[in-house]
């Protein structure tokens, strides 16, 4: 099985961008500094919270359990 290249994907990449540029009205550019320098790092930012609060939340259910055993 023959897999594509990096340059294959990064192409079908530019143009699912350029589609989706031209169904908001909006240039190419515009797209990847929403994409890459708005929504993302909000995203990061949204999932990196979520991380902290399951390992909080962690922490405490085992701190009950460890009361729990003894």
């Amino acid at each position: 099985m023959r897999f594509p290249s990096i340059d294959q994907i990064f192409n079908w990449c530019v143009d699912v961008l350029i589609f989706w540029a031209k169904i908001f009205g909006i240039t190419y550019n515009e797209i990847n500094v929403y994409i890459f320098c708005v929504i993302w790092p909000i995203f990061n930012l949204i999932l990196i919270g979520f991380v902290f609060f399951l390992l909080r939340a962690n922490c405490k259910l085992r701190a009950e359990l460890l009361k729990k055993r003894t």
